[in-house]
């Protein structure tokens, strides 16, 4: 597209390819950068920035205002379109945009808010309630709703403020994805910059500005790298005399001795280590030979403002590609195996073991201590088995290896071995070899791992080591397992506590009028036989409604508890009433906590087959941890939490239940969208980190669904979803 005339275009030319961009030359001989994002609107063309301009090329670029005169950064994709020109049109203070974080500094939140829009959330404009630092309340690639409160389009400056907290209290108030929204394309590349798998390096940050080096030490963290950080080059001097990272990145304007001359150093004394030296423009221009210099050496130049693109560009050299190794030789390695459950999870790594080590079964022994039995947990592999000799494998070496922890191994059994091996070789006649090895467990229940070979077999070195990788697999899973029945057992004694203090509450509340109302029946029905002509039975009519009403109350409470205590079991059920029942058991806490809780159940009758028990305890701990999470925010105001179901038909024809609990909490940092369904990981200070885990492990493994958290803003609440399948 032809650019167009603007007096902020300038004439450049391409001399250099730089890691974050473009180093471009200006007529006057000026020198400046077009990072990637700004080379182009299009994702592909920014994927082959290198070859679409390369060295020499020249045009016209952008000159991007600049903050303070210190950095001159130019875009080509504004000389083809400025998104600031239409976006000022339609400018309204009264919108609210859904944004998402760039950068957080001391000072304020940079939100971008569309593709080349940001502006500044100050610190000021944060409620005053809110205690936490800027960049502890908001991370790269959260969500944020913001409006704007003031725009100037000719220096491209926006400053924006938090949007008004969301009131879920009530049917007819607008909730935040009702309102006028423009939804930002961009929040995507940071989340997937933050997302990418790069190698773990261990890095030294040499920087002499606190806030500075709090930046980019907190941007490699994320991008899951190992940060030290040091003030000065005497600093990392002593560092780098103690411990050698692979990267050091090098401030220019270090006090004393300067980051150039700590870079030469480095490279002399540790060659081995990748140095990078960071500047902005301003200075970068100043001192260009010894920059110069200093690349010709080896040393990267990153230019600041660091953003974490130009971090992932730096730390993912371009390299070729290796060829893929043949199948046969490439190798297992357990952080490969997906999460599955418990079940599932053992069975597969059974059956990666017997193709592994090439064998034709493979077995998971338990041994209860305590009956003194021995019982097949799984197995993998075909061949014939005698069952009838379970019970003699208690005096096998299944039991060495399952209770005395001792490794067993036998390349071929010979005559002289037969008699130990006698009752292993009763159980599988065809075993010519084995391995066996103990399963590390926490759970009162003891563990054996074997391997059967119809064929004489060598199990040592890295066959042995295999095996016993696979042991802790195993290991792993079971105890994970253990974890999620016992708290799946601890949150069912707590919705039955929950439940029985429900139903104390109840009974107590409605015992009396019951009381009170048969007893006025009976006065009225009285009165009635001893007057003359034709009674009046409305006033008896409403008594009796009103004595059913409270009746029916009891009977679902009861309900409830009686599905709570029970064991659970498949059955039809309408979704909205076990959103009712659950919300009845929450009542309580609810109200406690000063929480509304608004669900209007759907015109359209929503019909499953499912366990009552489970739908209801994930439901509850869902809600549950919206509440907790509002009270922690608001302790004396309170908040609220809004409910929606629908059903979903897939392309393949499955209907799908979905239900959308969206409250007006503090909102997930977006790097915790996941993390929060981690055992044990809370955000709260009580927290147990239980609840979420139990449930998302119950949807999955019971229900067969999914629970997810669709969207985020902090400080603006959560809508989690949970989606299973409907099958009658």
């Amino acid at each position: 597209m032809a650019a167009r005339k603007n007096r902020n275009f300038v004439h450049i030319r391409v001399i250099k390819h730089l890691p974050q961009g473009l180093s471009i030359a200006l007529d006057d001989g000026e020198r400046g950068i077009i990072r990637v994002r700004e080379i182009s609107w299009e994702n592909e063309d920014k994927a082959n920035w290198k070859k679409n301009y390369p060295i020499g090329w020249d045009g016209y670029a952008f000159s991007i205002p600049a903050q303070k005169g210190e950095v001159r950064e130019f875009s080509l994709r504004l000389t083809e379109k400025d998104p600031w020109d239409e976006f000022a049109k339609g400018f309204d203070k009264n919108r609210i945009y859904e944004g998402t974080v760039t950068g957080s500094f001391d000072y304020g939140a940079f939100i971008e808010i569309a593709p080349g829009l940001s502006g500044l959330l100050h610190k000021s404009q944060i409620p005053a309630w809110v205690q936490a630092p800027v960049p502890d309340l908001f991370w790269h690639g959260d969500k944020v709703l913001v409006v704007i409160r003031e725009l100037d389009q000719a220096e491209r400056l926006m400053k924006l403020g938090m949007a008004p907290a969301v009131n879920l209290s009530g049917e007819n108030l607008p909730v935040a994805g009702n309102q006028p929204t423009v939804k930002s394309e961009a929040g995507g590349r940071v989340e997937k910059v933050l997302s990418a798998d790069i190698p773990r390096r261990h890095i030294l940050v040499v920087e002499n500005d606190a806030s500075q080096s709090n930046v980019v030490c907190g941007w490699l963290r994320e991008l899951g790298q190992s940060v030290d950080a040091v003030f000065s080059a005497e600093e990392a001097l002593e560092f780098l005399e103690k411990a050698q990272p692979d990267v050091v990145l090098v401030d220019i304007g270090l006090p004393g001795m300067s980051g150039m001359e700590l870079a030469k150093h480095i490279l002399e004394k540790y060659p081995q280590m990748q140095v990078a030296n960071a500047t902005d423009w301003a200075n970068a221009n100043e001192i260009k030979d010894a920059l110069d210099e200093l690349q010709t050496l080896g040393v990267k130049l990153l230019f600041k403002p660091l953003l974490p693109e130009d971090l992932l560009s730096f730390l993912s050299p371009e390299q070729e590609l290796e060829p893929a190794a043949p199948k046969e030789e490439q190798k297992l390695s357990l952080s490969d195996i997906p999460k599955l459950d418990a079940k599932k999870s053992i069975h597969m790594l059974l059956s990666t073991c017997r193709k592994h080590l090439g064998v034709e079964q493979v077995f998971l022994f338990s041994l209860d201590p305590a009956q003194r039995r021995i019982n097949i947990v799984d197995r993998s592999g075909d061949g014939f088995v005698n069952n009838g000799a379970i019970p003699q494998l208690m005096y096998s070496p299944v039991r060495d290896a399952a209770e005395d922890r001792k490794f067993v191994t036998s390349n071929e059994i010979t005559e002289r071995e037969r008699k130990r091996f006698s009752h292993l070789l009763e159980f599988s006649p065809a075993a010519v070899s084995c391995i066996g090895v103990p399963v590390p467990s926490q759970t009162t229940i003891r563990y054996a791992l074997f391997a059967l070979a119809r064929r004489a077999k060598s199990f040592g070195g890295e066959s042995k080591i295999y095996v016993e990788g696979m042991a802790l697999a195993i290991g792993a899973a079971l105890d994970q397992n253990d974890l999620r029945e016992k708290s799946t057992l601890m949150q069912r004694s707590a919705l039955i506590g929950n439940l029985t203090s429900g139903m104390m509450h109840e009974i107590n509340n409605l015992v009396g009028p019951l009381l009170y109302g048969s007893n006025s029946l009976k006065k009225r029905l009285a009165q009635i036989e001893k007057e003359k002509g034709k009674p009046n039975y409305t006033d008896i009519n409403e008594e009796i409604t009103k004595i059913q009403q409270d009746v029916r109350k009891i009977i679902n409470t009861t309900k409830a508890f009686t599905r709570i205590a029970a064991k659970g079991r498949d059955e039809i059920l309408r979704v909205d009433e076990i959103i009712e029942e659950t919300l009845l058991l929450l009542r309580d806490v609810s109200k406690g906590a000063k929480v509304s809780i608004n669900f209007k159940a759907p015109d359209e009758l929503l019909i499953v087959r499912s366990q009552a028990v489970v739908l209801e305890q994930i439901i509850l701990n869902v809600i549950l941890n919206a509440i907790q999470q509002i009270a922690e925010l608001h302790p004396n105001v309170g908040g609220g939490i809004k409910i929606n179901m629908k059903l979903v038909n897939e392309a393949k024809g499955e209907a799908r239940c979905q239900i959308f609990i969206e409250d007006n909490g503090p909102g997930i940092h977006f790097r915790l969208w996941e993390k929060v369904f981690d055992a044990g990981y809370t955000t709260r200070r009580e927290g147990s980190g239980i609840g979420l885990y139990i449930s998302r492990n119950l949807m999955q493994d019971i229900i067969g669904g999914e629970i997810f958290i669709s969207q985020s803003r902090i400080l603006s609440g959560t809508t989690f979803v949970l989606e299973f399948p409907v099958h009658l």
